[in-house]
C-alpha cells in the first residue's frame, strides 16, 4: 500500500513537472484575447513544424489550421499564428476538426454565452470563405486575402457580443478551378447559407453557377466586372461597376466644374485599366453640353500644361491613369511649378489608388485641392476606425497592409453587413436587424431586373482641401 501511495506521489510530481515545463517554455509568448477565448500570438521560428508547434502547445493541428488557414501549404518564418491556451475547462466537443488538409474546411462557432442569441432556429445559419490562402505564384496576393479573414474573424467577435448566433466555414480555392470545382462536388458547401469568394473569373464561374442551382447566396468583393451578375439574383457585388460610377461620376464632376478652365493631361496608360474610361466619358459629358476643355502633352518640367493655365478663375486638371511611383512624381512636380505661379489656381482630379500614396506625398494632395472618387473610404480619425487598426495589431502583431482598398476592413465590413442579414433570413425575428457601422464600405444594393444580381452602387468622391481637411461626398 505505501509503495501504492510513493509511485502516485511520483507520477504526480511527473505530471505536475511536464505541466511546468509547458507553462515555462511559453510564458514568454504573448497571450490575446478573442472570441472570449485566449490564444497565444506566435512567430514561427526558422525550421519549426506544424508537428513541433503542436507539441509544444499540447494543440492539435486542427485547432492550429483552423485559426491560421493560410499555412496548409506549409510554415513560413516569421509568420505569425494565433494558437488557442489550453485550459482545464477545454471540452474535446468544443475542439475542431480537419478531414481535409488539401481543402481546409474549419467551422467557428460564434455563439453568444446568453440567453439572447439571434437565432430562432436549431441550425445556426452557416457562411463559407472560400479563398486562396495558401502560397500562390503570384508574390503577396495570398496576403491580401490572409488580412481580409483577420478582419472577418474581428467581426465574428463584434457581431457574438450582440448575441448572434451562427457558423463560419474556410476552404481554401486555389490558383485554378480544382479545389473548388472538389467542394462542390463533395459537398462541402452543402449547408452554407451565404458564400463569400472566388478570386478569379473562373473561380466566379463556378460558384455562380452553384448559388443559382441551389438558391444561395454568393458575395463577391473583389471584382467591379462580373458578367454573371446580369442573369443571376443570388449574386451580390459589394463593388460598385464602373459603368454605373463613370456615369453618375460624369455628372457630378461636370456640374462642379463647368465654369472653370478644363485641362486634360496626356500621359502613358495601361489600355487594359478600366480607369481609362473615366477620361473619354468626361469629355463626352462636356461635348454634349458644350463646355470647353483644353488637352495639353504632359514634359518634364510641365511647360505645355501651365502654359494651358489661366490666372485668376480655378484650373481643373484630369490626368490620365498613372502608377503610384508616376503620381508621386507628378503631384511633386505640379507643387514645385504652383510656387513659381502663385495667381494660377489648381483643382487636381485623381484616382481611388490615390489614397495608397505614402504620406510624405499624400500631403501635396492637400496643396493641390485634390478630388479622387472611390469605392472606399476609411477616415483614420474616427474612433472605430482607429481602434480597429489598434486592435488588428494587437492581435494579429501587424499592421494592416498599405495598400488600396484596405482589406482587412473589407472583411470587417462585408461580415457586419451580410452575417445579420443571414440570420435573420433564417429566423423568425425579421422586425430589424442590428447594424455595425463600417470602416470603409457602406452598403446599397440595386438592380437592375428581377433577374439581374445585385450591385452596390453607393460610392464616394473624396476632396482633400487646401486646409488639411476632407470632405467625404457619397454618391449613388
Amino acid at each position: 500500500m505505501e509503495k501504492n501511495k510513493k509511485n502516485i506521489l511520483i507520477l504526480f510530481l511527473l505530471l505536475f513537472m511536464f505541466s511546468f515545463d509547458l507553462v515555462a517554455q511559453n510564458k514568454n509568448v504573448p497571450v490575446v484575447k478573442l472570441f472570449e477565448k485566449e490564444y497565444y500570438k506566435y512567430d514561427v521560428k526558422s525550421r519549426e513544424t506544424i508537428y513541433s508547434i503542436c507539441k509544444r502547445f499540447d494543440v492539435t493541428e486542427a485547432e492550429i489550421l483552423s485559426m491560421n488557414p493560410f499555412i496548409v501549404d506549409g510554415l513560413k518564418n516569421g509568420q505569425t499564428l494565433m494558437i488557442p491556451v489550453k485550459t482545464s475547462s477545454d471540452s474535446t466537443k468544443e475542439e475542431i476538426t480537419t478531414k481535409d488538409k488539401e481543402i481546409l474546411q474549419t467551422m467557428v462557432s460564434a455563439k453568444k454565452k446568453s440567453k439572447k442569441t439571434i437565432n430562432a432556429l436549431a441550425d445556426a445559419p452557416r457562411i463559407t470563405i472560400i479563398l486562396p490562402f495558401a502560397t500562390t505564384k503570384s508574390s503577396g496576393v495570398n496576403e491580401r486575402f490572409i488580412e481580409f479573414y483577420e478582419g472577418f474573424l474581428m467581426a465574428v467577435d463584434s457581431l457574438k457580443s450582440l448575441g448572434f448566433s451562427f457558423e463560419v466555414q474556410v476552404l481554401d480555392s486555389g490558383e485554378g478551378t480544382d479545389e473548388v470545382k472538389q467542394a462542390i462536388s463533395t459537398g462541402k458547401l452543402k449547408e452554407t447559407d451565404y458564400c463569400i469568394g472566388g478570386a478569379n473569373p473562373e473561380q466566379i464561374a463556378l460558384l455562380s453557377e452553384w448559388a443559382m442551382k441551389n438558391r444561395k447566396i454568393l458575395i463577391l468583393p473583389f471584382s467591379s466586372r462580373i458578367p454573371e451578375l446580369e442573369n443571376n439574383h443570388y449574386l451580390f457585388q459589394t463593388n460598385t461597376p464602373h459603368s454605373h460610377m463613370y456615369d453618375v461620376l460624369a455628372e457630378y464632376y461636370v456640374n462642379q466644374i463647368k465654369t472653370t478652365n478644363i485641362v486634360f493631361l496626356n500621359g502613358s496608360t495601361n489600355e487594359v485599366d478600366p480607369e481609362t474610361a473615366f477620361i473619354p466619358q468626361i469629355k463626352s459629358a462636356l461635348i454634349e453640353k458644350n463646355i470647353p476643355f483644353k488637352i495639353v502633352d504632359d514634359d518634364e518640367e510641365l511647360q505645355n500644361l501651365f502654359t494651358a493655365m489661366e490666372n485668376d478663375v480655378e484650373n481643373t486638371i484630369f490626368t490620365a491613369p498613372l502608377s503610384i511611383n508616376q503620381t508621386h512624381g507628378l503631384v511633386t512636380r505640379m507643387v514645385a511649378n504652383m510656387k513659381t505661379s502663385p495667381d494660377k489656381k489648381i483643382t487636381l482630379m485623381g484616382y481611388p489608388e490615390w489614397q495608397a500614396m505614402n504620406k510624405n506625398y499624400q500631403k501635396r494632395l492637400y496643396e493641390l485641392n485634390t478630388y479622387i472618387f472611390s469605392n472606399f473610404y476609411a477616415d483614420s480619425q474616427q474612433n472605430n476606425v482607429r481602434d480597429f487598426q489598434i486592435n488588428f495589431n494587437r492581435i494579429f502583431g501587424k499592421n494592416i497592409l498599405n495598400i488600396y482598398p484596405k482589406y482587412g476592413m473589407m472583411g470587417y465590413d462585408i461580415a457586419t453587413y451580410f452575417i445579420p442579414r443571414m440570420v435573420f433570413d433564417k429566423s423568425e425575428l425579421q422586425e430589424s436587424v442590428p447594424t455595425i457601422d463600417p470602416l470603409q464600405n457602406k452598403f446599397k444594393f440595386s438592380t437592375k431586373n428581377p433577374d439581374h444580381g445585385y450591385y452596390n452602387q453607393l460610392f464616394y468622391v473624396i476632396h482633400y482641401k487646401p486646409d488639411n481637411t476632407v470632405d467625404v461626398h457619397p454618391l449613388k
